[in-house]
């Protein structure tokens, strides 16, 4: 009996649909040109077409993000396109050029949510870090702007040296706007973050577990405001597992489209031009996603493939080696082990009761 390679729908889309940004955040981890300027980033054209060939393969779902998104000079008209296509979106952006036009515009949508940077509750660092002065200003605005319109939007902090005293106001910020989660990311050295790292901008592994643990203690005792660690799952506590399940990439079901209309496995093909996969001008989305050589080797060799200790990890079924684009930014291989993961185990911190 032939045996049939097993399908793999496209649940996702990540529409990176410029590689511009207003601001010039010292962590991005794809580092975009800086421009206040609209961009025509990816065709509107092709979009649409592309959109519409990947809903037979699955779509449920399109991530607008960037670049910052909101700089896109057919933004409207691609929210507009995917309501009728009864899409949901996911936002991400820096929450800068939020307006009242605009998100009276979105409420036509089906927006799943909105998630915005904010990387400090005082504005001196926050627009430090995030390189333009003002920007705290602006993004405090955009948020105040989406819960008057009572959108479900999310904080997302990249957590660093330098912030990580400003958990708790970030905290009582978010709960103060009608949040309805916060999302704390460590930073990774991708993009600038590996310049980032290699100033020592980073956490120590003992601290990062040490706020992990403080934030899980907020966490149990916030009732209102959603509380997101996004460590790997095999330092995340057992309540926290139970509490919000496995949150991690779903690399195996998602497919990204960059400004200029490239295919790749997300926004790494931005720095990483090997993990582009033809262009969306001249081969259709249903080609990519089942004949792409890079896809069908991630379907047949994750988990199994994995090295290092993600491949004795026991949680490697569910997590497929967390963030797969930074791994091969690091190292040229799509199944090294996942760089935190690594270091947790180099220095005997990895818990002995998750790998085999």
């Amino acid at each position: 009996m032939e045996n049939k390679e097993p399908e793999f729908p496209l649940t996702s889309l990540y529409l990176y649909l410029t590689d511009h940004c207003n601001l010039c955040c010292s962590h991005c981890w794809i580092s975009p040109k800086y421009s206040q300027q609209r961009q025509n980033g990816i065709p509107l054209e092709y979009l649409k077409k592309a959109i519409s060939e990947a809903k037979p393969l699955g779509l449920q779902n399109v991530k607008l993000t960037g670049g910052e998104p909101l700089l896109y000079r057919h933004f409207g008209e691609l929210i507009a396109f995917l309501a009728e296509e009864q899409v949901s979106v996911l936002i991400e952006t820096n929450g800068t050029l939020i307006t009242r036009d605009m998100v009276e515009r979105l409420q036509s949508c089906d927006i799943d949510q909105i998630s915005v940077s904010l990387d400090a509750a005082t504005k001196d660092l926050h627009d430090e870090i995030r390189g333009v002065k003002g920007s705290f200003h602006r993004t405090l605005e955009g948020l105040r702007l989406l819960s008057e319109y009572a959108f479900d939007f999310q904080i997302i902090l990249t957590l660093q040296r330098r912030n990580r005293e400003e958990i708790p106001g970030v905290i009582r910020l978010s709960e103060k706007l009608g949040a309805g989660s916060l999302k704390i990311n460590p930073l990774i050295p991708c993009g600038r973050g590996k310049e980032a790292f290699e100033h020592k901008h980073n956490l120590e592994l003992n601290d990062l577990l040490r706020l992990y643990r403080m934030v899980e203690e907020r966490r149990s005792s916030n009732k209102n405001l959603k509380i997101v660690f996004d460590l790997p799952i095999a330092f995340r506590t057992i309540s926290d597992i139970k509490g919000r399940g496995i949150s991690e990439c779903h690399i195996l079901n998602i497919l990204g489209i960059l400004g200029n209309g490239d295919f790749s496995i997300c926004g790494i093909g931005q720095t990483i031009d090997d993990l582009r996969m033809g262009n969306i001008r001249r081969v259709s989305i249903c080609d990519v996603w089942k004949n792409s050589p890079t896809l069908r080797d991630l379907r047949q060799s994750l988990p199994w493939k994995l090295n290092g200790i993600c491949g004795r990890c026991i949680f490697k079924f569910q997590c497929l080696g967390s963030c797969r684009a930074n791994a091969y930014a690091l190292s040229s291989d799509l199944y090294a082990a996942y760089f935190l993961c690594q270091e947790f185990f180099e220095s005997g911190r990895f818990p002995s009761s998750r790998y085999v």
